[in-house]
């Protein structure tokens, strides 16, 4: 909008949809300019629709000046001003100032959303833009800790492999194959020509350098003796025991390749501000707008997508009743209810003094009531996977009645992910239940960074948390059952850690997934029968599909995430 601080001035003075005469000298006064620019304000004021300005032929007649907007015209039209300029947060800051016009500018902003066509410097782009509620997104794929901020790095890094889940193999990636004879000697074999966003080569030290990063209790780095590089495209692992699963550890996103002299440079820009080697760059990452371009050095196959817009807001809600707060691209969309894999818990700390007596641990699990902390999407969880909890007994559900000899107070700790993301609603639902049998507690939030130090867990008899299993799931699992970074594991005893890693053992010795799970599915039960370990729900999520839609694969996975590389639009 031209002239626009003009014309402020011009309401300020002028009372609108009123008719005033005045001249072009006193407007020049009133607005600091000389009186040919005003006539070029006034003339480009009347164009636009701003203003009515009469001019009357004759000695001694007077300009008429009419303001045509009112004040909340005026700020609607500067909200939308702000927005085109991408100035989204102080365009809703002033949506909410608005009354008659903030239903509109709520329509307007919505029709700008979905797949749109964007010219850039004469090229036409194919641009994916939604509204994203505000969050603190955490890019280094070794600090990762929400779904969104994995699916934010699948997008921009890549991995040695991908996990695909129908068919339950490994893609390959950077890697282009891989190889072993004995399952303790492993060699991949990577693509050439991999290049990070800033230019330079991946090799088989960016690989070495991504590995030694993680902490020396990471499960993987249990598993290596030695890394050899022959040359820049080889990578060899000596493991210090057979493991056919080595491979698909690969395929997590905190694996994900990164060039280790940009995180030596600044550790604290590269977590906000990412170089990977992935389809999309990460170009703006501010307060207003995160926004993918395109990779035009990718190695692989280039995405349909030329650009991702995720505007940043909270208070924006479009009437459109897609997850990701886009409009769907025609009507033929459908939704599927899906439960999510993996699930709330209580872990009982086995290391506190209560907590050691199996008797104490199992009264607990008895009174608590799971159907309780169920919101609308969610069920009964019996275990990590859905469809053992969906083949369990209801009544398995119900708590039992159990008398408690003599005072107790349990320490409570609620996992958080991120600042307001946590489970402070689960953990006071058990407060609850623990005081109808005369139990006290106590809550303490934490974040789950924090809460896995061994002096800080050692301060809780009990912890609230939940965990989302990734495609792989049983890589997730076993990664979950020996992690020190999650809350089960530092919470068991030395003996029945012994006892966790013989199960995970055999389940890495065995070469077929069905064997490998029945040996899970034997390690849950055990954790179940100790009551160490107590399944609250499953989430659902609701799945879109388009049917006969010119867009394929835009649709949500089950984490509720558009996979922005796969999808592309068929014509005719």
């Amino acid at each position: 909008m031209k002239y626009r601080d003009h014309l402020k001035v011009l309401m300020n003075y002028f009372s609108p949809a009123t008719p005033v005469e005045t001249t072009i000298a006193d407007l020049s006064n009133l607005l600091n300019c000389s009186e040919r620019h005003t006539k070029t304000v006034m003339k480009s004021l009347q164009e636009q629709g701003d203003i009515k300005w009469d001019v009357h032929k004759g000695r001694g007649k007077k300009p008429q000046l009419t303001i045509l907007l009112s004040e909340e015209q005026l700020l609607f039209q500067e909200a939308k001003k702000l927005a085109g300029d991408g100035k989204y947060r102080a365009a809703f800051e002033l949506a909410r100032s608005l009354h008659t016009y903030q239903n509109l500018f709520n329509q307007w902003f919505e029709a700008g959303l979905g797949i749109i066509k964007k010219t850039e410097e004469k090229e036409e782009l194919d641009v994916l833009r939604y509204p994203f509620y505000e969050t603190n997104l955490s890019l280094d794929p070794l600090k990762i800790f929400s779904r969104h901020d994995s699916h934010m790095v699948q997008q921009i890094f890549e991995r040695l492999v991908e996990y695909d889940a129908q068919s339950e193999t490994l893609l390959p990636r950077i890697a282009r194959n891989w190889e072993s004879d004995d399952g303790k000697r492993w060699t991949f074999y990577l693509n050439k020509g991999v290049r990070f966003h800033h230019g330079r080569e991946l090799t088989s030290k960016d690989v070495m350098d991504t590995i030694g990063r993680l902490p020396q209790k990471h499960v993987i780095m249990r598993l290596i003796k030695e890394i050899h590089t022959p040359n820049p495209y080889v990578v060899i692992f000596h493991l210090d025991q057979v493991d056919y699963l080595f491979p698909r550890y690969f395929s997590g996103m905190k694996l994900s390749i990164v060039p280790m002299e940009l995180i030596l440079d600044d550790e604290s820009h590269f977590r906000t501000n990412p170089i990977g080697s992935g389809p999309y760059r990460l170009t703006v990452h501010d307060e207003n707008l995160v926004r993918l371009d395109i990779f035009p050095d990718y190695y692989r196959e280039r995405p349909w997508l030329d650009r991702i817009e995720m505007i940043k807001t909270n208070d924006f809600q479009p009437k459109a009743p897609h997850p990701l707060l886009l409009r769907a691209p025609d009507e033929s969309w459908q939704g599927h209810t899906e439960l999510e894999e993996g699930a709330d818990f209580i872990t009982l700390n086995c290391n506190r003094a209560l907590m050691k007596d199996i008797h104490v641990r199992k009264q607990i699990c008895q009174l608590i009531n799971p159907t309780e902390f169920c919101l609308g999407n969610e069920m009964v969880a019996h275990s990590f996977l859905s469809y053992r909890s969906m083949a369990k007994d209801e009544d398995e559900s119900l708590p039992c009645s159990t008398n408690f000899n003599g005072e107790m107070t349990l320490t409570i700790a609620a996992q958080e992910i991120r600042d307001g993301v946590n489970h402070e609603r689960e953990a006071l639902i058990f407060q609850e239940q623990l005081k109808r049998v005369g139990i006290a507690s106590t809550i303490d939030i934490l974040n789950v960074t924090d809460l896995c130090k061994p002096d800080v867990l050692m301060k809780y008899d009990v912890v609230v948390g939940g965990i989302a299993l990734s495609e792989d799931k049983l890589l997730s699992l076993i990664i979950l059952m020996q992690s020190n970074e999650l809350a089960v594991f530092p919470s068991l005893d030395e003996e029945t850690k012994r006892i966790v890693h013989s199960y995970i053992e055999r389940i890495r010795m065995l070469p077929d997934n069905l064997s490998r799970w029945e040996v899970y599915v034997e390690l849950e039960e055990y954790l179940k029968e100790a009551h160490i370990l107590f399944f609250l729900t499953h989430r659902s999520h609701t799945i879109y599909q388009p049917k006969n839609s010119e867009y394929v694969h835009l649709e949500l996975d089950h984490h509720g995430r558009v996979d922005y590389r796969k999808v592309w639009k068929r014509y005719g």
